[in-house]
């Protein structure tokens, strides 16, 4: 009787094998899933302070760049140019065609009625290069003459030509010329336009013809240069999200950047010969528009969707707070928002 007997080979797991497997896979698959939520939501911070860097950094260019160059009229004194605009047409508005305000303002009738509740805004006036000069000395009973180029001129542009001696504003009645090489020329006509010119008080030597003359004759080598009026401030976009928005002198209003929640600015007023000597904010009475040298912004942008926080931004907003106790501004939602600072020098004051 043969008594060895053969032990079957084990096959497949056993239980218990099997529990610690399936444990061993939950905690790589949980392990998996804390990085991958971890990866993400870094991305989500990183993504959200990306669009607010880019955000707070366009904007704080968009507006140095409109605040430097406010209040440039050529190489003449505003003071001595002569406005041909006429008053006493239907379309005339003296906050936008009596060039009251050299450069900067923020006087509360001109505040965009879009405009975002409790946030600042201000408006600038000047003159841009039109990429055109007089081609040859104006007839003096003439307020048209011919220019070398008709760079962006389009009719309807109220714009100021200037000999660094003498300066006229008017609004163009037309453009004539400038394709196959023919002569451009700039037409002001009295009368009819949007609000239209008056040369009923200028008599110039030789001037005969009432309605037809400037307030001098401009020779060959004249700057040309379009007027300008931009409205800056904070509203609400298409989208729901709020942002930095321009408003022009016909009208137009164009979205400059995307997440700009607020605006505040502080006006500093001086002397070219001192320099600034007290900063104000807009709503000081005492605030004298002609002797602002510099100004002072704070933007607020966000950026991402909601929660993309664990915790609300605390900021110290706008710059010049006092916030030696603490932060004084906390975000109502968890969104990334940060506080963008400069200073801008209105460089013709100066």
């Amino acid at each position: 009787m043969n008594l060895n007997v053969s032990p079957s080979k084990q096959s497949g797991l056993s239980l218990i094998e099997l529990m610690i497997a399936l444990l061993l896979g939950t905690f790589l698959t949980v392990g998996l899933v804390q990085i991958f939520s971890s990866n993400s939501q870094s991305f989500r911070v990183v993504e959200a302070s990306a669009r607010a860097q880019e955000s707070g950094r366009f904007g704080a260019d968009i507006l140095s760049r409109a605040l430097r160059n406010a209040g440039f009229y050529g190489c003449f004194p505003l003071e001595g140019v002569t406005n041909n605009l006429d008053v006493s047409d239907s379309d005339y508005d003296p906050a936008l065609h009596d060039f009251q305000f050299q450069g900067i303002t923020a006087e509360s009738s001109l505040r965009p009625t879009d405009a975002i509740a409790g946030t600042d805004f201000f408006v600038t006036m000047g003159v841009r290069r039109a990429g055109a000069s007089v081609a040859s000395t104006a007839q003096v009973n003439s307020a048209s003459f011919t220019v070398n180029e008709r760079g962006d001129l389009e009719t309807g542009d109220i714009i100021l030509i200037t000999d660094c001696i003498n300066g006229d504003i008017f609004e163009l009645s037309n453009v004539q010329g400038g394709t196959g090489g023919a002569t451009i020329t700039l037409v002001a006509n009295s009368g009819n336009g949007e609000p239209g010119n008056d040369f009923s008080a200028n008599s110039p030597p030789g001037c005969t013809t009432t309605q037809n003359c400037l307030s001098a004759v401009y020779g060959e080598g004249s700057d040309v240069f379009r007027t300008y009026s931009e409205a800056y401030f904070i509203a609400t976009g298409a989208s729901g999200e709020p942002g930095l928005f321009m408003r022009d002198r016909n009208g137009t209003t164009f979205e400059l950047v995307s997440g700009v929640i607020d605006m505040r600015l502080r006006f500093g007023e001086g002397q070219p010969a001192t320099g600034v000597q007290d900063w104000k904010l807009p709503s000081d009475s005492t605030l004298d528009w002609d002797s602002v040298l510099a100004v002072e912004v704070s933007l607020l942008v966000r950026g991402g969707e909601d929660d993309v926080l664990q915790t609300r931004s605390e900021l110290c907003y706008p710059s010049w707070t006092d916030c030696s106790g603490g932060k004084n501004w906390t975000a109502l939602d968890d969104r990334l928002y940060r506080a963008f600072n400069f200073t801008a020098a209105i460089r013709n004051r100066i």
